[in-house]
């Protein structure tokens, strides 16, 4: 699942599966450009992402040097426009407002993992823009790896358990964990 659950590349297809409603893909990237552009206009130093031009469903830009702040202002911008936005230790994105990854993920569970419920399923993450994972009534599992302890009191839903170790580290220490206590 990539783009915030805006798109799913299964094992057996090259090309990947929108998982939102987007009826005219270069349309939707025109409609994410406008928006960028008039929120550059209220905060001239932002930065497309360099892999923003290789994304289809959401629009990426630098989140270096802004202030928790401004951050909230672009989401106020956004949801003014009919918009969602997020933002993790790297990048913000627009996307559209139902988007978000929580929702691709139960797309996906059900389309291609019926078998499983929710009450099987881990959910992991380490910024903001993984907070619909850590949400208790879809996902009652969910990890957030330490780092995420910077944005909890941004965040409406917290992870259930959170690791010591930050990033990788805390990943590798989640992984251990599991596979230690696994027969």
């Amino acid at each position: 699942i990539a783009e915030n659950g805006g798109l799913f590349y299964g094992s057996k297809n090259d090309s990947p599966e929108l998982l939102v409603s987007v009826s005219d893909l270069s349309e939707h990237r025109q409609q994410l450009a406008e928006v960028f552009k008039r929120l550059k206009y209220q905060f001239p130093d932002l930065k497309e992402s360099t892999d923003n031009r290789f994304r289809l469903t959401d629009w990426t830009f630098d989140v270096g040097g802004l202030s928790p702040s401004q951050l909230q202002t672009l989401a106020e911008m956004c949801h003014e426009q009919d918009w969602g936005f997020t933002y993790s230790t790297v990048q913000c994105h627009i996307k559209p407002q139902t988007q978000d990854k929580a929702t691709g993920l139960l797309k996906v569970l059900s389309q291609y993992f019926p078998k499983l419920s929710t009450e099987n399923i881990l959910t992991v993450g380490d910024s903001p823009n993984d907070e619909s994972l850590f949400n208790p009534e879809k996902f009652p599992y969910s990890v957030g790896v330490a780092n995420i302890l910077h944005y909890t009191e941004y965040l409406n839903y917290k992870p259930t358990y959170v690791t010591i170790a930050e990033e990788v580290n805390g990943f590798c220490e989640l992984a251990e964990l599991l596979t230690k206590n696994t027969p």
